[in-house]
């Protein structure tokens, strides 16, 4: 890694995917049999691998396809190694074909990654042709590019944990058990990836972008932190005075968030604007009938139309102290109902009725009889 490759870096976008594909151009000049790099995160709360870096700058999938750790033998015995391993999309373990991004590629060399010797994914080296295995020369050049791309990673989540941690910690400390707290959250943010995996295609949406609605749309009530529980607890409906308060969780939750992000020297990290955005726009309808500033069609950020959609169906599919929990069919069809109507994202709601399975699967998972991821 030379000083080219460190300057190159810091004048590239910011953004995880733009130095990844810095790193990978740089690679091929000396490994041009590399074809793609890419980055799968594990996530140890649901045992999966989810892919989130891609030199290859777009998901090309449309499908959630998670990979299971503890429950794939050849998986769980890489992540507990120092080294890398080198598979053939052909002949080995089907399990590595999952890893496999460019459809001409034969083999792969995939490196575990760690933070502080906790495992947190692998980094995978496509490979085009093999001819012969790797030199040893190879196998640490490749080794040392992992290393590199394992620093980006680890900065750019630590940020992300302390943000987290820090919301998590203000929410313990006001007493904050509302029942939208813990499983809602677990819940909607799962929600949130199905939908945004599913229009990953036609929107050219990275893995990255995929994983950060994941990770961010747990804060999109932070500003629920500022109503008191009377309103918040009340069992039926608000009223109109209580509902004006309620509604100020928005504007609450924006001024929370840029305290946070100011407190803790957190305004330059990457992609800050999809945090505000989740925050401050996932009250807005289409129609601009939403709040608080009555944003319509696509002055709404994608990402905030994703999490309205994710937050809606979550509150209707559970308990509240005022109703019972909506079945799964009768609550697609009410956001069918709402899309008709021209409130919610038609793209987002017609990405819930085809991924019907996947949202079962989480609602059985993640059922208020669980504990809190």
């Amino acid at each position: 890694m030379d000083a080219k490759v460190i300057s190159l870096l810091a004048n590239k976008p910011d953004t995880l995917n733009g130095r990844l594909e810095v790193l990978h151009e740089c690679l091929r000049q000396s490994l041009p049999q590399i074809t793609q790099s890419s980055c799968m995160l594990y996530d140890e709360k649901t045992d999966s691998l989810k892919k989130f870096l891609s030199s290859h700058h777009f998901a090309s999938h449309g499908k959630d396809e998670s990979l299971y750790l503890k429950s794939n033998q050849a998986l769980f015995t890489l992540c507990q190694q120092e080294e890398g391993k080198l598979v053939s999309f052909a002949t080995d373990d089907p399990i590595w074909q999952h890893f496999q991004q460019d459809s001409q590629s034969l083999a792969a060399f995939i490196i575990p990654i760690k933070q502080a010797q906790r495992f947190i994914g692998f980094v995978c080296f496509e490979i085009e042709h093999l001819p012969q295995p790797l030199s040893d020369a190879e196998k640490i050049t490749l080794s040392l590019y992992a290393q590199f791309i394992s620093m980006m990673i680890n900065e750019e989540l630590s940020l992300v944990n302390t943000l987290l941690a820090t919301v998590r910690a203000a929410r313990d400390f006001t007493d904050f058990r509302d029942f939208e707290t813990g499983l809602h959250l677990d819940r909607m943010a799962c929600y949130a990836r199905i939908i945004a995996t599913d229009l990953a295609k036609k929107h050219r949406l990275s893995d990255e972008f995929i994983e950060h609605v994941y990770i961010f749309a747990r804060l999109h009530d932070i500003g629920k932190i500022g109503i008191s529980d009377t309103i918040l607890n009340k069992p039926g409906r608000l009223d109109d005075a209580e509902r004006s308060i309620m509604k100020t969780h928005v504007e609450k939750g924006i001024v929370m968030l840029e305290q946070v992000l100011n407190d803790y020297n957190l305004v330059d990290m990457r992609d800050t604007d999809m945090m505000r955005n989740i925050v401050a726009c996932h009250h807005e309808y289409i129609d601009g009938s939403g709040y608080p500033k009555g944003l319509k069609g696509e002055q709404i950020p994608l990402e905030a139309r994703i999490a309205t959609v994710a937050d809606i169906f979550d509150a209707l599919t559970c308990q509240r102290p005022y109703k019972k929990p909506w079945p799964l069919d009768d609550a697609i069809a009410e956001l069918e109902k709402m899309q008709q109507a021209n409130k919610l994202d038609a793209e987002c709601v017609a990405a819930v009725r085809r991924n019907k399975a996947e949202f079962e699967k989480v609602m059985k998972a993640l059922s208020d009889d669980k504990k809190p991821l």
